[in-house]
């Protein structure tokens, strides 16, 4: 069974889909490396110790073990998603935090990359908009640039498509074929026909 569930709208269409960037597992595994060397070692270079003093590294390196299996289980059951409509992330565990964001409420975008995060082509994707929060940051975000580009050019298309709707008015529309049928380019039947269909659109 899968980890997390997402579903689309009717005549939503998902554009990219990813996991975080592995490098939020690094940390975590870095530091369990090196727990488990350090135990193995204080425990050679400290058996004269009383025997139960193995016991303190022992746990040490559990709990590290756990944070990761945890880290671990949120990477696989995080997402990011962008469709036509909204810009989803799902993130959590145990439980589930889902940000959603449409589209038309991004105002502006932007994203943050060090020397390292360049090389591994990872980054951080600040969004501005005109939800309750008002700005949202994400993390561990893989090519953050093309997440930028896709989302950008998402709202240029609804703007397009908003500029277009504005343009055409059922009412011009009308001035227009009445026009029409009075130099005799259409009959009245004809005009009475598109007139009515115009009237449904107002």
């Amino acid at each position: 069974m899968a980890l997390w569930r997402f579903d689309l709208n009717d005549e939503e269409d998902l554009i990219v889909e990813q996991k975080p960037h592995w490098i939020m597992l690094a940390a975590p595994t870095m530091q369990l490396l090196l727990l488990v060397g350090l135990a193995v070692i204080g425990v050679i270079v400290l058996s004269f110790l009383p025997s139960w003093t193995a016991l303190i590294p022992l746990v040490v390196v559990v709990v590290v073990a756990i944070r990761l299996a945890i880290r671990v289980g949120m990477y696989r059951s995080s997402r990011l998603l962008l469709t036509n409509e909204r810009l989803v992330v799902i993130a959590g565990f145990f439980g589930r935090r889902v940000k959603e964001i449409p589209i038309a409420q991004i105002s502006n975008l932007s994203y943050a990359q060090g020397f390292a995060q360049r090389l591994l082509m990872l980054g951080s994707l600040q969004v501005d908009h005109s939800g309750e929060a008002g700005r949202d940051i994400f993390a561990f975000v893989r090519r953050p640039d093309r997440i930028v580009r896709m989302i950008s050019s998402q709202i240029a298309k609804r703007s397009a498509i908003a500029t277009s709707s504005r343009a055409y008015s059922p009412l011009d529309e009308l001035s227009k074929l009445a026009d029409l049928r009075r130099q005799g380019s259409i009959t009245q039947e004809e005009y009475e026909a598109a007139k009515s269909r115009l009237l449904n659109q107002i």
